[in-house]
Formats: C-alpha cells, sequence, structure tokens
C-alpha cells in the first residue's frame, strides 16, 4: 500500500529537514500555517508544533491509516495526531469518499463540536468502529517514538518469538524466562484455542457474568441455560461460549496495563486542551462522557465487554459481560452496571482494538515500514527495499474452443488470429452479434461498451489497483513493459482521466504522446480537465490547459457542466483565462 519509491524518496526529503517536501511525496496535502498558529497560540505551542512536523513521517503515518479490504483508506474520519489549546488538534483526514484520490490533508481543526461526526458517525454500530488513536500510538507517525514497537509487541530486549537479529528463535527456546518468554507462552495458549488459560496464565482473575440472570442473553447460545439438559452439556455449552466470546481478542496481556495508561492519558489531554460544554453540546442519548479516574477499563468486542480492574496491582481482574442490546442500555441495564462496576459502562474508558489485540508486527514482522523494523530487530542488516508491483502483459482467454494468449507488446495486441479473422469477428459484431474470445480481449480493453473475458477484466482490475492506490511509478513501468495506454475502466475513464490518483511520475506528457486526445470523455462526457477541475491540483489543471483541453467542454445532459466551473479558489485562473 505504500510502494517502496515512496519510502525512499520521502525519507530523502524528511531526512533533509524538509517536512513538507516529505509530506507531498507520500500524498499528503499540508495545509498547516504555522505563523497563524504562532499568532493564536503562542509561541510555546508553535515551537511543540513545528518540532512534531519535523519528525513527522508521513509515509509511515500513510502506512499505518486503517483501510479497506481493497487497499484503499477509510473514508470520512479523522485522526487528532496531537493536541493544541483552545480545542484545537493537528488532525490527518483520508479522502473524504471511496472514489477519490488517495491523498490525505493535514490540517488544524477544532474538536470540541463535531457536527460531520454526529452525522456520519455517532451511531452505535459506528461508534464501536472509529479509533481515533493515532494520538496515542505516537509510534505510527513520530520518528522519536519508533522504539516503541517493539514494547507494545511485548518485548524488552528482542521480539518474541525471534532473535534480535531478525532470525525465527529455535524452538527449544521458545517460551523461556523473561518477559518475551511470558509472551511466547500466552501467545501458545491464545493460537491453541485455550484463551481463558491465557488470561490466567498472565495473573488475570477471570470472572464470566454472562450467565447472571441479572444480565440480558443476547446472543448467547440457549444451550447454556437449558434446565432440562445434563449438567454436563450445559457446562460444555457454556464453556464454548466463553471460548468464542475470549477467542478473537488475543491481547498481549502484559501490555494492557500500558494500553489503559494511554487512553488515560488521551482522555485528559482532551479533556484539558478541549473541555466539553455540555449545554452547549448535545449527542446522542447513549454519548457519554467517560470517568478515567474511574479505575476501570473496558474493551468491546463482539456482543461482549470485557471490563478490567487493577491492572496495576498484583491481582488484576477482568470480568466478561454481555454488551447492551443493541448498544442501548435501559434503565434496568444501567442499574445493574453500577451495582456491579459502581459505574455505568458507558462512563468506563473503552481501549481501542488497536491497543488492545495482538499487533500485527508480532504477527508478520517483516513486512513493516523500515523505521519499525530497525527497531524490532536492533541488530539486523538493513530492510531489503520492497520490490516493485509489476502487471502481466498478457493474459490467457478462451476463444473458439481453445485456450489462446493476447498479449501486448506497445504497439498494440498480438492475438494467434489472421487480420481477415479478425475482421470477419467484428462483422458479425456489426451486424447484431457480439465479439467473442481474444477479439472480445483486444476490444473491450479500450471499449467499455464490450465485455471481456473475465482474465482481461482480472488483468485490468489489477491496473486500476495500482492506480486506485496512486503508484505511479508501477503504471509508468508497465507502460515501458507494452501496457496499452488506450485502456478503459467500466465508466470509461482513460488513464488521463485518473491523474489526480497518480503520484510520483509525471504521466501526462506520456499518455498524450502516445495518442490519448487530451479531451477524450468517459461515459459521462467528462473530459480530464473535467476530473482534474474536481479532484486535481492546481498544477495538474494549468498542465492539461497548456496542452489544449478545452474549459468550455460540457458534460452530457441538458446542463451539462463546464469543466471552468467550480468552487475551488486555488483554481480561480481557469475561469479568467481567456
Amino acid at each position: 500500500m505504500v510502494p517502496g519509491w515512496m519510502l525512499e524518496r520521502a525519507a530523502q526529503r524528511r531526512l533533509a529537514g524538509d517536512w513538507r517536501g516529505a509530506c507531498a511525496v507520500a500524498g499528503i496535502d499540508a495545509d498547516v500555517d504555522l505563523r497563524a498558529v504562532r499568532r493564536v497560540h503562542g509561541a510555546e505551542v508553535a515551537d511543540r508544533l513545528e518540532a512534531d512536523l519535523h519528525h513527522l513521517v508521513p509515509d509511515l503515518l500513510r502506512w499505518h491509516l486503517p483501510r479497506r479490504r481493497d487497499g484503499r483508506l477509510e473514508p470520512q474520519r479523522r485522526y487528532p495526531l496531537t493536541f493544541l489549546p483552545d480545542a484545537h488538534a493537528l488532525v490527518a483526514r483520508p479522502p473524504v469518499w471511496l472514489n477519490m484520490p488517495q491523498r490525505i490533508t493535514l490540517r488544524i481543526e477544532r474538536l470540541d463540536y463535531l457536527p460531520e461526526e454526529l452525522e456520519l458517525r455517532l451511531d452505535r454500530r459506528s461508534t464501536g468502529r472509529r479509533d481515533d488513536t493515532l494520538v496515542m500510538l505516537r509510534d505510527r507517525w513520530d520518528s522519536r517514538c519508533t522504539p516503541e514497537a517493539l514494547k507494545r509487541c511485548g518485548g524488552v530486549q528482542r521480539l518474541p518469538f525471534f532473535t534480535r537479529t531478525g532470525e525465527r528463535l529455535p524452538e527449544a527456546l521458545i517460551g523461556g524466562a523473561g518477559p518475551e518468554g511470558l509472551v511466547e507462552r500466552l501467545v501458545r495458549l491464545d493460537d491453541g484455542g485455550r484463551p481463558a488459560s491465557a488470561w490466567a496464565a498472565a495473573g488475570f482473575r477471570l470472572e464470566v457474568l454472562l450467565f447472571d440472570g441479572r444480565w440480558d442473553r443476547e446472543r448467547i447460545d440457549p444451550a447454556a441455560f437449558d434446565p432440562y439438559a445434563p449438567t454436563g452439556t450445559r457446562n460444555a455449552a457454556r464453556g464454548e461460549v466463553v471460548r468464542r466470546s475470549l477467542a478473537w481478542l488475543r491481547p498481549i496481556h502484559p501490555r494492557l496495563a500500558d494500553a489503559a495508561r494511554r487512553v488515560r492519558e488521551y482522555h485528559a489531554e482532551r479533556r484539558r486542551t478541549a473541555p466539553w460544554d455540555e449545554s452547549a453540546w448535545s449527542g446522542p442519548p447513549w454519548v457519554a462522557e467517560v470517568d478515567e479516574d474511574c479505575g476501570l477499563f473496558r474493551i468491546d468486542v463482539h456482543g461482549r465487554t470485557l471490563v478490567l480492574d487493577g491492572l496495576n496491582g498484583p491481582a488484576p481482574r477482568v470480568r466478561l459481560v454481555p454488551s447492551a442490546p443493541y448498544g442501548r442500555a435501559d434503565d434496568a441495564r444501567r442499574r445493574v452496571e453500577v451495582e456491579e462496576f459502581g459505574v455505568e459502562l458507558a462512563r468506563v474508558p473503552r481501549i481501542p482494538h488497536v491497543l488492545a489485540r495482538r499487533p500485527p508486527e508480532l504477527t508478520n514482522p517483516f513486512d513493516t515500514h523500515p523505521l519499525v523494523y530497525a527497531a524490532l530487530f536492533p541488530e539486523a542488516s538493513l530492510q531489503p527495499a520492497p520490490a516493485m508491483a509489476t502487471l502481466r502483459q498478457s493474459a490467457r482467454v478462451h476463444c473458439n474452443g481453445a485456450t489462446h494468449e493476447v498479449a501486448m507488446r506497445g504497439d498494440g495486441f498480438k492475438v494467434p488470429h489472421t487480420a481477415e479473422e479478425v475482421e470477419r469477428e467484428r462483422a458479425l459484431a456489426a451486424l447484431g452479434g457480439r465479439v467473442q474470445g481474444c477479439v472480445a480481449a483486444a476490444d473491450g480493453w479500450r471499449d467499455p461498451a464490450v465485455r471481456m473475458p473475465r482474465p482481461m477484466r482480472a488483468l485490468r482490475a489489477e491496473l486500476m489497483a495500482l492506480v486506485d492506490l496512486g503508484d505511479g511509478p508501477a503504471v509508468a513501468a508497465a507502460l515501458d513493459r507494452g501496457l496499452d495506454p488506450f485502456v478503459r475502466d467500466e465508466r470509461g475513464r482513460t488513464l488521463l482521466h485518473r491523474l489526480p490518483w497518480l503520484l510520483g511520475a509525471d504521466l501526462l506528457p506520456r499518455l498524450l504522446a502516445a495518442g490519448l486526445p487530451v479531451d477524450v470523455r468517459d461515459l459521462d462526457g467528462a473530459t480530464p480537465l473535467h476530473v482534474a477541475v474536481d479532484r486535481g491540483s492546481p498544477e495538474l489543471v494549468r498542465a492539461l490547459l497548456a496542452a489544449g483541453a478545452d474549459r468550455h467542454a460540457r458534460m452530457n445532459g441538458d446542463w451539462g457542466r463546464m469543466a471552468m466551473i467550480t468552487n475551488r479558489p486555488e483554481l480561480a485562473f481557469i475561469r479568467d483565462r481567456t
């Protein structure tokens, strides 16, 4: 998701002291005015913010921002990196919509009133998924804190299961003395399907309250309450309920105390810098201010809640209770919570999953950022640079009962058919038929109205995935190897339309030289200039205009919008251009 060229170029800029240049390489728009911060908040706050920005690793921030399964950043979120006085914070914002370029915006915003968050996020289902935790995990973006990655994995001298040089520990030495050995034993218990034993081995007293009559039976196996079942059968059902409730989390148990400390400091700092004005703020009834001094912490997992107590004492305790049905506690539920814990669970600070669960670096330490790799393996040689993503230049398709290879060689498609056979196939299509096989593979690459065979659709999807992620050099390398530049996606957009997505390579001159018209249109009638005005940089808009793009071009429809119509103040020149 963060290609090697971006890591190298951003590191060069960052080590040279050019944090804005490093952000530009990593696809981060740094909209931060340090002079305004100095004027509003004072020199001390401005100096502290400037130090944070100089130690910001933008490619590391991009690496760790939450993503969807397809690799694109989770939209409509914001992550406070560091707090400022008067309810302000330095915030990282991913794209608002999935179909936008994967650029990140860095700016200073207010946090005391969140109309967007209230409208889009504050329902119970999304609240459980919303983790504004990068401010606590400075090792995810601050070069001064990357050594903390080893501690989060439960290591002190080395990473559990590995040596300091990055070699896997011999089986005979796993689970030995020391904190790393304890983590190794706990991980083995968890992975072996014995999560309750792992909690006990970590020194926690586990209390299961799922079957207490005071609590709801939401999503609990009815066999666990069957009064007519034999005791052994009922106990087996209850044991399976507990195992399933605990199995998903798989924490690093000794690190939960540190996670709780970070959560407490997070809430204290946010309360100090962004105090809530409850008289002026009206949110959903289940949103309550947390009590970071209650001594309790909770972890919400799949209809269950783990309530942690005494984390800093000699005998910590964890209580497993059902979560409130549908996330909304009624008066009876709140009375039971106060009776059991002394406080409503909504007011207990929540340890987010990114702090509670086993860090991914422990599972796959070699697929990490170079700074994290150096922290995990301090005596290892340099981490090998990630290989550039490569695209296939051919696909094997079914054609007339046989399997043929359709290959791209720079000057077009190479298919095992004569020109007469190709023309005959296209003539049949002109008479109302449908091209198939090799001809459909070649024609569908450039025409979205032609359905390509599945292997060619997969090849186009691989290309568009690279475009979505902004890997410009990988696309340029594919063109060097002969990839046909006239490709169109399902919406008829060409690579010229997708230029706002591509980072690290200037492909505009190359695509124009290959023969793509500067005013080529997609299925909606939009030209590349339309897309650049909506989602591209001012530099791209200027380059398209210099290449002859028509700013008066209209999209489809009776009231099709012209490319020059925009509310972006930085693009005022397109309206004034003569």
